[in-house]
């Protein structure tokens, strides 16, 4: 995409132009959501800084909802909002679907959990290990967040080393060992080719012999590192879609070379597929025709539901089997529980290949229009499948120095314009399309962001 800017009038400045409307925009955000605001006040005397998901946080405020049916939420002033990121890709199916609905109908006079397995939890389990490649054996957990700390456990127990290799500004849940270099500042971040980890949050303790931090998409580097170190590595931990630098997926040769340095070495390969899953029938993995040892997964496997699983080969997962003599323990009170078992194979068994198509190909129309309506802006679109995301960049996103030179305020003043035309997105513009949304609501959407990029 060209990078020259469009005349705009009174301002040679793209980004500055939406910027000097920035009151403008909070003021009528604030006029349009009074009882939320209200609400969020209540909520600064229980939660710190008055949300309890970072996810979720957005300047002044984030809209509360009551209610939400397909692709419509209504919020607390009654506002119909068409979701354009359905609880951060976690409903496929949007809200409300009929037949997850209907199953959790069921299942809830029988009751919500036990202290016993059940027959719905093998059920979407044995749909998992058809759909995904890698899967001889799986487990549930309740978060893709836990899913990657289970992953990160199997597999240094099945390498007897501790190291983990991730890449920088790859995002895999709140699990210590991982929340490293996700959003690092420039200042702190080191040589382009040798990153430093840098702590994502207070609390941590030192990456030392635990983290390596690497560049994304550069299999040379990663060649290098693995060559000097891999009698130090127990994993290698890839986004086969990386969410925070634009949704987009890595090249061939850098998801290969992973493969091939894990293979040369005995190092377990694990891709994070918590949000990459939704890219294809068979995941990301049979999209870029690489496969891991183990595979995190999570959102839309659960149906609307809290939910994770570590999915794999055989010979490293069964170390939790009660007889290995090195057992791996992994517990948890609502793993695999009736509920997520119900609505997750509900879901699942309506994401067949033709829904897969249709999805795909909206989000395909998408990105194609945005692209055009971002011609000559200092604008990126990427994204794969049914994902999108627009970056305030002129420059190709391959890695996170190029997403980092996003003008990050410009995209929060985009979104929060786009909700108060009805449209929610990430504050960094990220979104997605489900199966119930529409051709006419794709293009309601473009036309509501025609009239911010372009105003």
């Amino acid at each position: 995409m060209s990078a020259t800017l469009k005349d705009k009038p009174g301002t040679s400045d793209y980004y500055g132009a939406l910027k000097s409307r920035a009151a403008a925009i909070e003021a009528r955000y604030r006029s349009l959501t009074p009882r939320s605001q209200a609400l969020f006040e209540r909520a600064g005397k229980v939660f710190p800084g008055g949300f309890t998901r970072d996810a979720i946080l957005r300047a002044p405020y984030a809209p509360f909802v009551v209610k939400a049916q397909g692709t419509t939420m209504t919020d607390a002033d009654g506002r119909r909002i068409t979701d354009m990121w359905f609880n951060a890709t976690s409903l496929p199916l949007g809200h409300a679907h009929p037949k997850v609905v209907a199953a959790a109908q069921r299942q809830v006079p029988l009751g919500t959990a036990y202290f016993a397995p059940t027959e719905h939890e093998l059920a979407l389990a044995e749909l998992l290990k058809e759909r995904v490649p890698c899967a001889q054996r799986i487990r549930f957990a309740n978060s893709g967040s836990e899913a990657v700390m289970m992953a990160i456990r199997f597999a240094r127990a099945h390498r007897g080393r501790s190291l983990i290799v991730k890449f920088e500004g790859s995002y895999h849940g709140s699990y210590d060992d991982v929340s490293w270099s996700v959003s690092p500042s420039p200042e702190r971040v080191g040589p382009e080719l040798a990153p430093v980890p840098v702590a994502d949050t207070a609390g941590l303790a030192s990456a030392e012999q635990r983290v390596a931090v690497l560049p994304y998409n550069n299999p040379e580097v990663l060649r290098e590192y693995v060559a000097r170190n891999h009698d130090s590595i127990a994993t290698i931990l890839v986004e086969p879609m990386a969410n925070r630098l634009g949704l987009i997926l890595p090249d061939p040769a850098f998801v290969r070379a992973a493969r091939e340095l894990c293979d040369r070495y005995g190092i377990v390969l694990i891709f994070d597929e918590v949000i990459a899953f939704r890219v294809g029938y068979h995941g990301a993995q049979d999209e870029l025709g690489v496969y891991p040892d183990l595979v995190t997964l999570g959102k839309i496997i659960g149906g609307g539901f809290p939910v994770g699983a570590v999915a794999g080969k055989a010979a490293i997962l069964e170390a939790s089997n009660p007889d290995h003599a090195s057992r791996v323990a992994h517990a948890g009170t609502f793993n695999g529980n009736p509920m997520v078992g119900v609505a997750g194979l509900a879901t699942m068994s309506e994401l067949t290949p033709e829904v897969f198509g249709q999805i795909n190909g909206l989000g395909a129309y998408v990105r194609q229009k945005l692209q055009a309506l971002c011609e000559g802006l200092p604008l990126q679109v990427t994204g794969a499948g049914s994902l999108f995301k627009v970056t305030a960049t002129s420059r190709t996103i391959r890695n996170y120095r190029d997403a980092a030179q996003a003008d990050k305020k410009w995209e929060q003043l985009a979104s929060l314009a786009l909700l108060n035309e009805g449209f929610m997105l990430t504050t960094t513009l990220s979104g997605c399309i489900s199966a119930v949304t529409t051709h006419a609501e794709v293009d309601a959407f473009l036309a509501a962001f025609d009239s911010v990029a372009n105003a």
